[in-house]
């Protein structure tokens, strides 16, 4: 996999970098601020959303997946947004065997974001 030096290597990860910065108000610095909160909330949420599945506490996950949906739509995650959903939507049906089934999907997605925003701002600095 290529490294992520730009925001433009975000395409290649699979982001759409132009709605992201859209939902910025067509603002770069502001898309590049909304990344870094991003993996900052990535590194801490991503334990917790594991926690809660392992643990079974589905009203706690189905919060998290919401928030993680959102969160994903605004910087250009598309393709993890739409996990996230899915995964809320299982659990507000209580389709609690597509929520085992899919999670570690979501969570090595999810991974794979913090990873690429981890390289981009390392980069950044």
């Amino acid at each position: 996999m290529e490294p992520v030096r730009t925001i433009d290597d975000l395409e290649k990860r699979g982001f759409d970098v132009e709605e992201g910065i859209a939902m910025c108000a067509g603002d770069e610095e502001i898309y590049m601020e909304v990344l870094e909160a991003a993996l900052e909330e990535g590194r801490e949420k991503l334990p917790l959303m594991k926690e809660c599945c392992e643990q079974k506490d589905y009203e706690r996950y189905c919060i998290e997946m919401h928030g993680l949906k959102n969160a994903m739509k605004s910087i250009g995650a598309g393709f993890l947004s739409e996990a996230a959903k899915e995964q809320e939507l299982a659990v507000k049906e209580n389709n609690f065997g597509l929520v085992e089934e899919k999670a570690d999907d979501v969570f090595a997605q999810y991974q794979s974001v913090i990873d690429a925003l981890d390289e981009l701002l390392a980069n950044r600095e």
